[in-house]
């Protein structure tokens, strides 16, 4: 049988996590994974294409990658003449966090009206529209109007080559009068609730328990500031992406999202797959789009939104059960290999190929 093609299309960072978990999986699948990056206006990159794409590749499917709806327009002119089916990854809609979670706009005002239209229009064209959880696919059926049958559930995961458990003796030892270290790392985004975790950690002074805060982003300084005079609280240098698990595997609790807005309640962190990844629990706020078997894992602590009276209580009980604690690394593994990893979203992707297949643009 003849080795099949995608052509990743787009100006997309193929170093960044989602891209780099679904690169690996179709190699893994046997696929040639070719990439046309466009340079100049992505709206034109179909003729662009036409100029300086590679000639010699004749793809069965045309892969638009996360968050790039600017590229989704000329990826579907330039497939569908050839007959090529177009997978879009879009993962969060544009109006969804202009509107909803930023709330930069009114969901009446033109403009935002006018984005609604152009993201609905570009998610219909595409053949098939691929979600990181259930909740999103049920968003953009009720938002964009996109048919059930295009929409398909592929899990983020994880760079399983970096986030993974720690070499024999590289974990580091348990110490009973040490302080229980909660982390919190990520992009300081409205759904990750970092103010959340800021009172928490000031309802928490006091204890034995210190909080740590790994990462950048738009509200880090706002986070910072909120933070100041808190005295269990230490905001960590940066460090490469490869570190980042060294990071996780020395603390005893890695948390997730608690942001308010409806997005967060739609999403599995990246954060989660990481950590669980590194054999560390997790302290999360509820998501529909998590496996059931979520509900009664023990490494899994879901909490209300934006409690953070809720969060201080979900932590301060492994002061004084830290071998308990301890003994919940494996079963966090165990979960992550069972419902959240590259094998589980490996099975998906391949089943989504499967579909595409059968369609003739």
């Amino acid at each position: 049988m003849a080795q099949k093609t995608v052509l990743w299309w787009g100006r997309f960072d193929p170093g960044y996590s989602r891209n780099r978990v679904y690169i690996a999986l179709f190699k893994e699948l046997g696929w040639d994974v070719r990439f046309f990056q466009i340079k100049a206006c992505c709206a034109l990159g179909d003729w662009e294409f036409a100029l300086r794409g590679p000639k010699d590749v004749r793809p069965d499917v045309v892969w638009v990658p996360v968050a790039r709806q600017r590229d989704a327009a000329a990826a579907c002119r330039w497939a569908h003449r050839r007959g090529i089916p177009v997978l879009f990854d879009p993962m969060i809609s544009a109006w969804d966090k202009k509107v909803l979670e930023q709330q930069k706009w009114s969901a009446d005002e033109r403009r935002a009206k006018r984005l609604l239209a152009w993201e609905t229009q570009l998610f219909n064209a595409v053949d098939l529209l691929l979600c990181d959880t259930s909740c999103h696919a049920d968003f953009f059926h009720q938002h964009m109007s996109v048919p059930r049958e295009k929409l398909r559930v592929l899990l983020t995961g994880t760079d399983e080559q970096v986030f993974k458990p720690a070499a024999e003796g590289e974990d580091p030892p348990h110490d009973p009068a040490a302080p229980l270290r909660i982390l919190y790392h990520g992009a300081y985004l409205p759904l990750h609730g970092t103010e959340t975790i800021v009172e928490a950690a000031r309802l928490t002074q006091g204890l034995n328990i210190h909080w740590d805060f790994l990462g950048w982003g738009a509200y880090k300084a706002a986070t910072e500031a909120k933070a100041k005079g808190i005295t269990n609280i230490t905001f960590l240098n940066k460090v490469p992406y490869v570190d980042v698990p060294r990071v996780i595997r020395s603390a005893d609790i890695v948390l997730g999202v608690f942001g308010t807005t409806e997005k967060a309640s739609r999403v599995i962190g990246n954060k989660v797959y990481e950590a669980m990844a590194c054999c560390r629990p997790v302290i999360n706020e509820f998501c529909t789009g998590y496996p059931p078997e979520a509900k009664t894992c023990p490494a899994i602590t879901f909490i209300p939104p934006g409690d953070p009276q809720a969060l201080a209580e979900a932590v301060k009980p492994w002061l004084n059960k830290r071998e308990a604690l301890t003994a919940l690394r494996p079963v966090a593994r165990t979960f992550f290999e069972q419902h959240l990893s590259m094998r589980v979203i490996k099975q998906q992707l391949a089943d989504i190929l499967k579909d595409a297949a059968a369609i003739h643009p």
